[in-house]
């Protein structure tokens, strides 16, 4: 049985006025050899990307409740309901506050959401776990150790995706070199972000400020976005300094109280990877948010800054939007089939 609020809801009356926010901008991925030093593209790390789509929204409450419902009803299970951006609201969608994002939802729950999105949608889910569909985003142990398959549905972007992405998609552009999602120096962040300096203490909805060189909305600012990769690879190969940690977490080692130094294989780990299609860490303690927050610095919001959580937090400054490997133009495909 699912809760109450999903007894007068019906996906066929639901489905038309989402299609503007499910549409996505297709990224021709590429080949880049980093300059920088923050974030994913640093000095001499070499990355290369296969196209794919990314939503040119972020996930906003009222697609993430249509699918919310329709998976509570096909098997799937979630550990937070969500909320209607930075409010206190978690049923149908109101007419207020709808189309901000959601958020108050953690990594697993996202990550199922995906899955569930797929399905919804005709597509392959991504997630699996020896061989299953994810489905439950209560099992802590088989969340955190699933797979990312090459199934054509909706995932989580890679934080490498999400950068790459956030800077315009094109590394010859001169908005790549931007600090600021699609905001020239100079131009000043509000043109294109909500953050802690105009953000008024709350969400907003979506595509309300400036997109960037991509297209897409919100990329910096409104609420941070999950990404895929863990943000630390519990990799120390000393002799001590592992000891089990709460199911979060895969092991506890000394760089949380500073008592031993790093070791190089240890360092490597802590950076985004390079290679192809890089997908980060084995294993971690946090997994990496992107992007800035309603509340955020400045500083937080460039393209460029790292942050992560652990996947069992839910805020009201995080949400999430989705990738596929699939590559297609705006929503003329999702009006069709409700495909990516």
């Amino acid at each position: 049985m699912v809760s109450g609020d999903a007894v007068a809801w019906s996906a066929d009356d639901q489905a038309e006025e989402l299609v503007p926010y499910m549409a996505m901008i297709p990224v021709s991925g590429g080949t880049v050899l980093g300059q920088g030093t923050e974030g994913v593209f640093v000095k001499d790390r070499q990355v290369r990307l296969s196209p794919f789509s990314i939503a040119q929204y972020e996930t906003t409450y009222a697609l993430w409740y249509w699918v919310r419902i329709w998976a509570q009803h096909n098997g799937y299970s979630f550990a937070n309901k969500g909320k209607e951006g930075s409010g206190e609201h978690q049923g149908e969608p109101s007419g207020f506050r709808r189309y901000e994002p959601v958020s108050c939802i953690n990594w697993r729950d996202a990550l199922v959401w995906c899955n569930a999105y797929s399905e919804l949608m005709g597509k392959l889910p991504v997630y699996t776990y020896r061989g299953q569909v994810v489905r439950v985003s209560q099992d802590i142990r088989i969340c955190n150790d699933a797979e990312m398959g090459d199934g054509d549905g909706y995932r989580l972007p890679t934080e490498a995706e999400w950068e790459f992405a956030a800077r315009g998609g094109n590394p010859d552009d001169a908005g790549w070199e931007y600090r600021y999602a699609g905001v020239k120096e100079g131009d000043g962040l509000g043109l294109g972000a909500w953050y802690r300096e105009n953000g008024e203490g709350s969400t907003h909805q979506v595509g309300m400020k400036a997109p960037n060189r991509l297209g897409l909305y919100d990329i910096g600012g409104n609420v941070w976005e999950w990404c895929w990769d863990w943000y630390h690879g519990l990799t120390w190969y000393g002799e001590k300094g592992r000891g089990q940690m709460e199911q979060d977490v895969r092991y506890e080692v000394n760089w949380l109280t500073g008592e031993r130094e790093w070791g190089q294989e240890w360092y490597e780990d802590l950076i985004p990877r390079g290679g192809d299609n890089p997908r980060g860490a084995v294993s971690g303690v946090a997994r990496v948010r992107r992007g800035g927050g309603w509340d955020s610095f400045e500083h937080q919001v460039a393209v460029t800054y790292r942050g992560s959580s652990i996947p069992a937090r839910t805020s009201r400054t995080i949400g999430f939007r989705v990738v596929c490997s699939k590559v297609v133009w705006g929503n003329e495909e999702q009006v069709k089939d409700r495909g990516c």
